[in-house]
């Protein structure tokens, strides 16, 4: 734990230690190499220079930073947006980076800096990195192949022509959010719903995102069916779309959807629907909403070392048309590396999340019982089971995540486990991550903030996990309980 605390306050000492990570949250060596080489060759010494995979998204950085003397450059086939080096300016690039998920990405990277001489060593290169010794026709002929491949694979689950892949979740999401927007704005409808408490970087591009014009209002209780109705009534001519996850993150909530189709019908909203916590081989949610987004970087890339994202467009919906146009060209393209290792290994999917989801249930059974735990959330708790049945694809689907809080001191559970210990969930390796520290560092360090979060039910020591494929017993080994 004191390795998760030296990162979020940003000691020396610990951030010196961490080569790779989460990539939108710490940039991959090959991207940062990138980025000072495309420096070096356009003359931008003292300038801020970041990396973006299309014109159309370094457009709209520059946009959203809204900052004097900056500017769009081309180099390779990708581009640079180039700041004024202050860290003002810095820190929102940053920003705009992680919760669009618009930086190139690592194998992006690599081929880069192969172009230029600058080729990793052998022993280090990134997989399939034949492709980037290739033309453009080879590899513009392995993404189509790919593509066609990954899509085979969503239409089981998603049975719909628009899907849109995206270079991420985070970007599915982003994308999905302005072609709402679009469709509505004209309709004068310029109010958004967030219900439930959500992750993170989709909180903060309702909080960021949404026009001047835009209101957001929040929900936090999924349950309070009441409240809903009442919001609906008063300002459902308002509203232009509602956003929510299905299960929610991290406390493993499902809405009541039934209802919100109900009202989302009769009003004319939008629904914006994320099942990425369950996943889309777990949870059928497309025909109970009108935008599915997910993050294929869970359970389709199973082996955790790829980031794509898909945005899909129920068929059936009052707005197809209308989102399926708005849509088009709004999610940023996969890297053609990327999207071969995404093909890689989506067609085991299926097989992976069925041993997912049964060493989840075998976990929550076994934790519910163990005295060194208080509280499990999973998708079939008592208060959540019902709604969460109303979308599961069988009765055994739960998906991989859960989340546990202890009857014992954080530090000595997390610090005795021998499970990889990382922020994200559906690999075939068993994970697990102190949420709120890694998510909601600022609140979970003031005694404020740890009132705000006990007021929505989270307790701030809370271990957010997720079941691989290992032998049961051996995970329930490795818990070290």
């Amino acid at each position: 734990m004191d390795d998760v605390i030296g990162y979020e306050e940003k000691r020396p000492a610990t951030i010196a230690q961490v080569k790779y990570a989460y990539p939108r949250f710490v940039l991959h060596d090959y991207v940062v190499r990138a980025m000072n080489l495309a420096t070096e060759r356009l003359g931008l010494a003292g300038r801020a220079v970041f990396l973006l995979p299309s014109e159309s998204a370094a457009q709209d950085c520059v946009r959203w930073l809204n900052a004097e003397d900056s500017a769009v450059v081309p180099e390779s086939d990708f581009f640079c947006v180039s700041l004024p080096d202050n860290p003002e300016l810095r820190h929102r690039a940053k920003v705009y980076l992680q919760h669009t998920g618009l930086c190139i990405s690592s194998r992006h990277a690599e081929d880069y800096l192969r172009a230029h001489g600058q080729a990793p060593p052998s022993d280090s290169a990134i997989d399939n990195n034949f492709l980037s010794k290739g033309n453009s026709a080879s590899k513009n002929c392995v993404a189509k192949e790919s593509k066609i491949q990954v899509l085979n694979v969503l239409q089981s689950y998603l049975p719909t022509d628009e899907i849109h892949l995206a270079n991420c979740g985070m970007n599915a999401f982003y994308g999905a959010l302005r072609a709402a927007r679009q469709v509505q704005a004209p309709r004068g409808r310029t109010r958004y719903l967030q219900l439930g408490w959500l992750y993170l970087d989709t909180q903060r591009i309702l909080e960021q995102f949404l026009g001047p014009e835009n209101k957001l209002t929040v929900q936090f209780d999924v349950f309070d069916e009441t409240a809903l109705r009442q919001l609906f009534a008063e300002a459902g001519d308002e509203l232009a779309a509602i956003v929510t996850e299905l299960p929610t993150n991290p406390l493993i909530q499902t809405p009541n959807v039934a209802l919100l189709d109900e009202l989302c019908r009769k009003h004319g909203v939008i629904r914006i629907y994320d099942p990425t916590i369950a996943g889309i081989s777990s949870v059928d949610v497309l025909p109970h909403t009108d935008l599915l987004v997910t993050s294929l970087t869970k359970y389709a890339a199973h082996q955790g070392d790829v980031m794509i994202g898909a945005a899909a467009v129920n068929p059936t919906s009052p707005f197809a048309d209308e989102l399926s146009a708005a849509l088009a060209g709004k999610c940023e393209q996969p890297y053609a590396r990327d999207l071969a290792r995404l093909a890689a290994q989506i067609d085991t999917m299926p097989e992976i999340a069925t041993q997912q989801s049964a060493n989840a249930r075998g976990l929550i059974e076994w934790l519910e019982a163990h005295p060194a735990i208080r509280k499990v959330w999973h998708p079939r708790s008592a208060k959540t089971a019902a709604n969460f049945n109303a979308i599961a694809r069988s009765d055994d689907a739960c998906g991989t995540v859960f989340t546990i809080e202890l009857n014992g001191p954080l530090t000595d559970f997390y610090d005795n486990a021998r499970i990889v210990k990382g922020p994200s969930f559906g690999t075939g390796f068993t994970m697990m991550c102190p949420f709120m520290y890694l998510a909601h560092f600022e609140e979970v360090t003031s005694e404020a903030g740890r009132a705000r979060l006990l007021s929505y039910d989270l307790n701030p020591e809370l271990i957010r996990m997720s079941a691989g494929i290992e032998p049961l017993e051996k995970i329930q080994e490795a818990l070290g309980i």
